[in-house]
């Protein structure tokens, strides 16, 4: 059973944005931290989005948490809300006991044990959120360690964030957008052909896990990686909350959905190969490849027809990962099935060689057993 999301009938957002820095601070400009907060605001308050634009309201360039924690308080109060959002794109920033601080404009990193002064401790937003009588909390943080909210002190609150504890959320110099909150964007504005009619925070986290390790990052040392893999957290069923329509929903069957499924197959697959940053790959994700394929060669094939050049490629590299995930003796059924019908087709076809070498292959690997 696949769940539907749920749209709240009254959503309130706050969307933050820090990407200016004045004396004190030394922290790197972040232009896309403002453009990045309207855009998202934008989007979630938009047509397609849940949130009404009068109850959604943009911070850019806070300088003190006045800014930033009145509009919440005042959020926080307001009652027959069913989803409360605070979102908050710029330099993440370890305070005491290393917990998680948003960056203020005049904000610097010290080290001296304390909070950076001024900043504002996540914990902060948390506890006033918590206060809310909102049915679901739900915070959105895009910057480095934002992976530090998760755990007690983001307790009763859903948790999406660009990274996990130790990492830097990243985002490229000459864009206007950031990585994770870009990445999320481009799936709102885009959909998913075979997702449900709404995009829901788990459907979106899952979609953001295979694309944004698998999208080239700005360099950050010797070989080239992804952006860093989203984290999550949930309570009760906050992942079932939608965010947005899903604009590509009804799509899967057709020639534009069945490119986009191919598209991300590939993604999906090429997290199933080592790398230098996962030098042993998630086991979990070579039978969600295999599910993905299989789904994507029956439709290719119903649409398209068996004979099609897409749904011939599509159907052998279901048969080669279903092999790789540890089915030869299916991996070699589904080859020659496949040699089979292109031979009767015309022996010249010219994908038959290729299937032929991939059938050779798992039939000896069926006998080696």
């Amino acid at each position: 059973m696949t769940w539907l999301a749920w749209r709240p009938a009254a959503a309130s957002a706050l969307l933050v944005g820090t990407g200016r820095h004045v004396p004190p601070s030394s922290l790197t400009s972040m232009p896309q931290a403002v453009t990045t907060a309207r855009a998202l605001g934008a989007a979630l308050s938009g047509e397609r989005g849940v949130f009404d634009a009068r109850r959604t309201k943009v911070v850019p360039e806070p300088a003190d948490t006045r800014q930033v924690l009145d509009p919440l308080r005042r959020m926080a109060r307001e009652p027959d809300v069913d989803l409360l959002l605070f979102f908050y794109c710029g330099h993440g920033l370890l305070g005491r006991d290393d917990r998680l601080c948003l960056a203020l404009t005049p904000s610097s990193q010290h080290r001296s044990g304390g909070d950076p002064s001024p900043s504002l401790p996540f914990a902060e937003v948390a506890a006033l959120m918590r206060e809310s009588p909102a049915r679901h909390k739900v915070a959105i943080l895009d910057c480095c360690f934002s992976g530090r909210a998760l755990g007690p002190e983001g307790h009763g609150i859903h948790l999406f964030t660009a990274c996990g504890r130790t990492q830097k959320a990243l985002f490229p110099p000459e864009g206007t957008l950031t990585g994770f909150t870009g990445g999320l964007l481009r799936i709102l504005d885009e959909g998913i052909p075979e997702g449900p009619p709404d995009l829901g925070l788990s459907t979106l986290y899952d979609r953001l896990a295979v694309v944004l390790p698998t999208t080239q990052a700005p360099s950050t040392g010797m070989f080239p990686t992804g952006y860093p893999a989203p984290h999550q957290q949930t309570v009760n069923g906050s992942g079932h909350l939608a965010l947005a329509v899903n604009p590509a929903h009804g799509t899967h069957r057709t020639p534009a959905g069945l490119r986009a499924r191919a598209v991300f197959a590939q993604r999906l697959k090429k997290l199933t190969e080592p790398s230098p940053a996962t030098p042993v790959p998630d086991p979990a994700i070579l039978p969600q490849l295999v599910h993905v394929l299989a789904d994507l060669a029956r439709d290719a094939t119903e649409l398209l027809g068996p004979f099609d050049d897409f749904s011939i490629d599509v159907r052998r590299n279901h048969a080669v990962v279903t092999g790789t995930a540890g089915s030869p003796e299916r991996a070699a059924a589904l080859l020659s099935a496949l040699v089979e019908a292109l031979r009767a087709k015309s022996s010249g076809h010219p994908a038959l060689p290729g299937v032929e070498r991939a059938l050779a292959h798992w039939t000896r690997e069926v006998s080696r057993g």
